[in-house]
């Protein structure tokens, strides 16, 4: 990556995490809509090339997903939490099995967090969705941020 890549990925990484703290919630539904109309834009490109069979599926997968987006959110925010699960999991199987260990205790327990926070989180949005989910966008978004600005340095101090 050159760069200017470097420096718009980290940019667009921290508008996501400003987007999930002031968005919250609101961020699912958001891209399911996005993602709707997607699907909705190739089958028409799929009706245009004469492409009958794919552009009914993605022209009716778009209108599901619009029009019953409130439905779906729920149960993306269940797989979102499996997903997490199973991520933070084997994340962190993999650095015990490893056995990271940083040049400070700090380091270490940074290296660490990553997957117990996996974990935590998808817990948290698996037994309580209703109040969770916001604190889980806000704590996202927090992180979100902070990788941007991590990118972002480090964009900055690389050379070409």
């Amino acid at each position: 990556m050159t760069k200017t890549q470097k420096i718009l990925s980290a940019i667009l990484t921290i508008a996501l995490g400003v987007m999930l703290i002031v968005l919250q919630g609101e961020v699912i539904s958001i891209a399911m809509t996005v993602l709707g109309i997607g699907c909705i834009v190739l089958g028409v490109m799929d009706l245009v090339q004469k492409r009958i069979p794919p552009a009914v599926v993605h022209l009716v997968v778009g209108i599901i997903i619009i029009v019953c987006g409130w439905a779906i959110v729920g149960a993306v925010l269940y797989l979102l939490a499996g997903v997490l699960l199973i991520a933070g999991i084997l994340l962190l199987y993999e650095k015990m099995k490893a056995h990271v260990k940083c040049t400070t205790w700090y380091y270490t327990l940074c290296e660490y967090a990553v997957p117990v926070l996996c974990i935590v989180i998808g817990i948290l949005l698996l037994f309580n969705q209703g109040n969770t989910v916001n604190w889980v966008f806000v704590v996202s978004g927090i992180v979100t941020i902070v990788e941007g600005g991590l990118l972002f340095v480090d964009a900055v101090q690389t050379e070409d």
